[in-house]
């Protein structure tokens, strides 16, 4: 017997212990059971089944009080959540930037009050790029299953009160969310609503209704047979899924039947169909059963930190390592924790104790969303320099359009001009101009504004080579017109040019510019740049060259935070050899490049000129090109300058323009 009174089925806690193992194999290594979150759905029949379990038989024999219900599910719940919420908030506290940390206190106050699923319904989908970076993402069905505890003992205690009929109000429940869930626009409502979710708890509360000393269904005599097949049809049903779904299938809808009519019909077989005696009682699945509550809230934070901390999908190694961990601790918060404070003798001050925690910890958690992360942690001052911070806009100062006409405008990532006057300057290039414009806007000079035309759309690029050579042809429908419109405009004096090297040079890798000495393109390189500026001299216009910056590994693979505690550092950071470059190999490596340049720019007589990023960007001391340069970030990703960069180049450039 447990607890609440009834018969204890080891094969129930075999089939958690596959469900939270497919959950856990999903998260730490998604690409070997790529479907394995219909775990959750399997809990979600389990806990249905269970608890409707618990309310019918103490509806039955008069034993039934709502108090006594939510006091039961407060020793079960609270314990381990109340436990895993402090743990996740002091890594937190020593690992996460404000901005995380602020959200990371928001959705501790959603998992403490049961809402965490409303919470990342406004926020964003389970399997976009956001949700690998929540530690507490996993925390939605916990917010479906106790609200699901808030209406269900209610609902069922009338239904047997005034109606004495539940199971076809049950089915019909069943209908009604389940057509909900299919009919729901919102790909993010379609998983985290609760209505559109109840259905499959109430499945396994159908179970619970039809089923008579576990073992007989009304109306069917269970033989061992039988009880074998629909064991084997519900085992095939949940693992099935597990493989043939993956994070981008339509789900739940019609892909959640199988896993979950699968789990039902494994728990109506009985608990000894050869299934249920021979795999799911294994004293080995048994105690994974046992401790999947608190494995489930372990796992999958611990994921989540070890890859913030290591700034990127940490290693098998590591991942192994976070799994092993989240099962000791899952044993040990178990053995330690939740089973003393549910089965102690005072249980009125267990719940009262247990209430007042998660109070407190919900508490916590809004004070930190309050107070914008907490800004003074000693984090903080570790890692100043790493910070994206928030990004700086020109929306205030600027406004879409650039001359071109609007089917052509259409073409292009980027087309704004400064609203403060007619521009003087222009700049024309690839993605690059899209984060540098910004900077140049912010501190250009009274009088001297800025327009931009470029930026990459899909293939599309306004690389300043002008040329039907094969290697250039394809910049051609953005650059031409780029420059026609700018010829067009007589209050624009000078043009900057910005092309990415490995863009004119046909090299995907920009992480390092060692091949750029061997191009074999140079030729056609300086013939279309060439013919480039020739067209801008023409129409009247001053022209600059912008010489490329470093080539370094992405900052997210450089960029490593540093937390408060030594250890968690020397495990998680490694170190990137690509993550600088001495300046000295960077000159030489550009050697050729920068001398392509300065030739095109003296073949026009003084209307021409170079413009070199590199001291800005470098440190002169240290002789080193670096992310980071005197506590200030200066790349937001790949290999393009972040604001703080862009404010600093565009600070010198203004100031060199204005000279011209």
């Amino acid at each position: 017997m447990t607890d609440s009174g009834h018969v204890y089925r080891p094969d129930v806690d075999g089939l958690r212990a596959i469900a939270v193992g497919s959950v856990v194999l999903f998260h730490a290594f998604p690409w070997l059971v790529p479907g394995g979150y219909v775990g959750v759905d399997v809990f979600f029949v389990i806990s249905g089944f269970l608890i409707t379990t618990n309310i019918v038989g103490g509806l039955s024999n008069g034993s039934f009080t709502i108090r006594g219900f939510y006091d039961r599910r407060v020793r079960r719940i609270f314990p381990a959540l109340v436990t895993v919420l402090l743990a996740i908030f002091v890594l937190g506290w020593v690992s996460l930037f404000d901005s995380e940390f602020k959200s990371l206190g928001k959705h501790i106050a959603g998992g403490a009050f049961f809402v965490s699923n409303l919470f990342l319904w406004a926020e964003s989908g389970y399997f976009d790029t956001a949700s690998e970076v929540k530690p507490l993402v996993h925390l939605w069905s916990l917010g479906i299953e106790e609200q699901f505890y808030i209406v269900w003992p209610l609902a069922l205690w009338a239904l047997v009160k005034f109606g004495r009929r539940t199971i076809g109000p049950t089915i019909a429940l069943i209908l009604v969310s389940f057509i909900l869930g299919l009919t729901s626009i919102d790909g993010a409502g379609g998983y985290y609503s609760p209505l559109n979710r109840f259905w499959e708890l109430l499945i396994g509360a159908l179970l619970a209704m039809l089923t008579i000393r576990g073992t007989t269904i009304r109306g069917i005599t269970m033989t061992a047979h039988l009880r074998n097949a629909a064991a084997s049809v519900g085992m095939i049903a949940i693992v099935v899924p597990m493989f043939a779904l993956d994070g981008n299938s339509t789900f739940p809808g019609w892909n959640a039947i199988a896993p979950t009519v699968g789990a039902a019909l494994l728990i109506g077989a009985g608990a000894e169909n050869w299934w249920g005696r021979r795999v799911l009682s294994l004293k080995g699945m048994i105690w994974i059963g046992l401790i999947s509550y608190p494995l489930y809230l372990w796992h999958w934070p611990l994921l989540v930190y070890a890859r913030i901390i290591a700034s990127g999908v940490p290693s098998a190694g590591i991942r192994v390592g976070a799994v092993a961990l989240a099962v000791l601790l899952s044993y040990l918060t178990y053995r330690l924790i939740e089973r003393p404070l549910r089965f102690h003798r005072n249980r009125k001050a267990v719940v009262g104790g247990l209430v007042a925690a998660m109070a407190l910890v919900g508490g916590v958690g809004a004070f930190t969303w309050a107070r914008d992360g907490v800004p003074s942690r000693q984090f903080n001052s570790l890692n100043v320099a790493l910070d994206p911070g928030e990004v700086r806009g020109i929306n205030e100062i600027s406004t879409i359009g650039c001359g071109l006409d609007p089917a052509t405008q259409e073409l292009f990532a980027d087309c704004r001009t400064d609203v403060r006057g007619e521009p003087t300057y222009a700049l024309i290039g690839d993605s690059k101009a899209s984060t540098l414009i910004g900077g140049f806007m912010r501190t250009s000079q009274q009088g001297r504004w800025w327009t931009v035309i470029g930026g990459t759309k899909g293939i599309q690029s306004a690389v300043p080579l002008i040329s039907d050579d094969p290697a250039h042809e394809r910049f051609l429908p953005l650059i031409v017109p780029a420059v026609d419109t700018v010829n067009a405009d007589p209050n624009i004096r000078v043009v900057v040019l910005e092309g990415a090297v490995r863009a004119m040079f046909e090299w995907p890798d920009f992480t390092n510019f060692a091949w750029l000495p061997d191009s074999p393109l140079y030729d056609k390189v300086e013939s279309a740049l060439r013919e480039t500026v020739r067209r801008l001299v023409d129409g009247g216009k001053k022209v600059v060259l912008y010489v490329d910056n470093p080539a370094l590994a992405a900052p997210e693979d450089c960029t490593n935070r540093r937390t408060t505690i030594d250890f968690l550092n020397s495990l998680l950071i490694d170190s990137n050899p690509r993550c600088q470059v001495g300046l000295d190999d960077f000159l030489a490596h550009t050697d050729r490049y920068r001398a392509l340049l300065q030739r095109v720019a003296d073949g026009f007589e003084g209307g021409v000129s170079v413009f070199d990023p590199t001291p800005i960007l470098c440190n002169e001391n240290s002789r080193v090109c670096g992310h980071v340069k005197n506590g200030v970030r200066l790349y937001s990703y790949t290999d393009h300058p972040s604001d703080d960069a862009a404010d600093q180049i565009g600070t010198e450039l203004n100031a060199y323009l204005a000279q011209l």
